[in-house]
């Protein structure tokens, strides 16, 4: 994955386009498979738990499927690019303390994996308005970068790539 440039304000309209079309589509579909449910094999009023959860469930599925198909439109490139960046940093942060040992022994593929999650969780931050934080990363990141130029280390953020996750 590499990292790319987000215009925020289209980021943001489009997540929250996205986010109450999907809660109103799951609402309407869970509530209008489970009436037809009941209405079709239904039991006497108070015994349809288990219709009830299979029209949720079938509704959650087709919204999610749907939410599957639409991640490689253009209306979606921000938000699936973000969804991407937030998976690709989880990945990171389960191996995170391996990753910070390499590092500290100058291991390049460390160094490019602690690039990449210092450049992408401050885009992310910035792009989600979380910055209570921000400040510290940039404490952590300047700190790293000066490590590693004293080193005469060349690496950036953008020759990250999975494959270097699978050494820690």
């Amino acid at each position: 994955m590499q990292l790319r440039h987000i215009d925020k304000l289209r980021y943001r309209s489009h997540l929250n386009v996205i986010i109450v079309c999907s809660i109103a589509a799951f609402c309407a579909l869970g509530v209008g498979f489970s009436a037809l449910l009941i209405k079709v094999i239904g039991n006497p009023p108070g015994e349809n738990f288990l219709l009830n959860l299979v029209g949720v469930g079938t509704a959650g599925v087709i919204a999610f499927w749907v939410l599957k198909s639409l991640k490689h439109t253009d209306y979606f490139r921000e938000v699936a690019y973000v969804w991407d960046l937030k998976y690709e940093l989880n990945l990171i942060h389960r191996k995170f303390t391996k990753i910070q040992k390499a590092a500290a022994s100058l291991d390049r593929s460390a160094i490019i994996c602690l690039l990449f999650h210092y450049e992408g969780s401050r885009q992310l931050w910035l792009l989600d308005d979380n910055v209570l934080n921000l400040q510290e990363l940039k404490v952590e990141q300047l700190q790293f970068d000066s490590k590693i130029r004293h080193a005469g280390i060349d690496a950036n953020a953008q020759q990250y790539n999975r494959e270097l996750l699978e050494q820690f």
